[in-house]
């Protein structure tokens, strides 16, 4: 009996795998392929209809006078990759099928102050929620986990002034576990700027350029992607151009990683709020502004070029840039990604953004860079990218198959 049922599953996953290749295919033309009798073929489909991973895509008429052929393919419906994207206040989830066509998506905040085992639990709600109707989790390959830096929370939500934050591994290794746990499937960790960042080079076409990819968004995040890897170093901390230095006074803010004056005190969505909030309560000539004031505020006032909104964001390409700059000198990329909200933000100044750019690094004004569309799912499709790129299926009809993305090679189960 188990070799049957052995066999069955063989089966199975040889028809899975022909029609998760994209294939859309008639009973008899899987039976061929698959060199599998039309009985053996039927029952599995059957099984594979009723159960909703497939479905039937159209009916083709048959040569003669015989009845149309039923074309089959896989349900568009059946998740095959989940990319989540943790950042500092919520996190982003895509499902996608096997095309990595994203079927469903949506978007949490956490409560302040959550800790990371309240942040797992309210992502996994979250799936929940969003399988339903025709979306569901049965074919299901594997979980990409997009996760902030080390300082981003402690496991049970403590103030790391008050007790020592846990090793930032034991807690990404604790999180590997409770989604492969909670959904027996493999599952892959990295940076959420490191997915983002392959997001954007995979979606242009060209995943093998050189590109430096910073985010401003609620943190300050960075990648460095060579010939389409992502660098990583010794301490998995590369790229992090967020946590450069780039104040050095006394009234330089504290940052996250308990350092003053990173970057990411002076251009995330946060700081560059405050600062434009006190820009108005000073002209005002009061403390606070009576209304508290949002990057949409500050958006508008640029459009209609207030001369204070202009002032703002001159300041910040410059900082920006001198960063940027800096990261470019030593990383030689052909291109340079900004991301976020903050980012978008910076469009009424790129000149003044390149021209710092440019004087300080070699490469000047031959550097392309560009600012990139802020959606906040670039960190869960970049998760779905590698995932689909490590995503071995079987094939039963070829040779052989060595294909194996160069990206996501250690940190992480590799994805069947």
């Amino acid at each position: 009996m188990d070799q049957q049922w052995s066999a069955r599953d063989q089966h199975r996953d040889a028809v899975l795998a022909l029609l998760h290749r994209g294939h859309q295919l008639t009973r008899g033309e899987i039976s061929h392929r698959l060199r599998l009798t039309r009985t053996t073929v039927s029952g599995l489909l059957g099984d594979l209809l009723e159960s909703g991973v497939i479905t039937v895509t159209e009916s083709r008429a048959a040569a003669g006078r015989g009845r149309p052929a039923e074309v089959l393919g896989i349900h568009p419906g059946a998740v095959r990759y989940i990319g989540i994207d943790f950042f500092h206040t919520g996190a982003t989830i895509c499902l996608a099928n096997s095309a990595a066509e994203v079927v469903a998506t949506g978007t949490v905040d956490y409560e302040p102050g959550a800790g990371w085992e309240r942040r797992v639990a309210t992502a996994q709600r979250l799936i929940g929620d969003l399988t339903t109707g025709d979306v569901h989790l049965g074919v299901l390959a594997g979980i990409g986990i997009g996760l902030p830096g080390p300082n981003s929370a402690s496991w049970d939500g403590f103030a790391h002034r008050e007790r020592p934050m846990e090793p930032f591994h034991m807690v990404r290794a604790r999180i590997r576990e409770l989604f492969a746990d909670s959904f027996d499937c493999p599952v892959l960790v990295d940076h959420h700027i490191r997915f983002a960042a392959l997001h954007e080079a995979t979606s242009s076409g060209e995943s093998d350029r050189h590109i430096v990819y910073l985010r401003l968004s609620t943190g300050v995040g960075g990648a460095v992607l060579g010939s389409g890897s992502a660098l990583r170093g010794a301490h998995l901390l590369a790229g992090e151009i967020g946590h450069m230095i780039v104040e050095t006074g006394p009234e330089a803010a504290e940052c996250r990683c308990r350092r003053r004056g990173c970057l990411e005190t002076v251009a995330s969505q946060g700081a560059v709020r405050q600062r434009w909030q006190d820009i108005v309560a000073a002209d005002a000539g009061v403390e606070s502004a009576p209304d508290p004031v949002t990057l949409a505020d500050l958006e508008v006032a640029l459009g209609a070029e207030d001369p204070r909104a202009l002032a703002l964001v001159t300041d910040l390409a410059r900082t920006v840039g001198r960063a940027l700059g800096l990261a470019a000198l030593v990383t030689d990329p052909d291109e340079i990604v900004l991301a976020g909200e903050v980012a978008v933000l910076l469009e009424p100044v790129l000149p003044v953004l390149r021209e710092t750019v440019a004087q300080n690094c070699l490469t000047g004004a031959d550097l392309e860079l560009r600012i990139a569309s802020a959606t906040t799912q670039q960190g869960a499709r970049g998760a779905i990218a590698a995932l689909r790129s490590t995503d071995q299926l079987p094939d039963y009809f070829a040779a052989s198959r060595t294909s194996r993305s160069p990206y996501l090679t250690s940190g992480g189960r590799h994805v069947r």
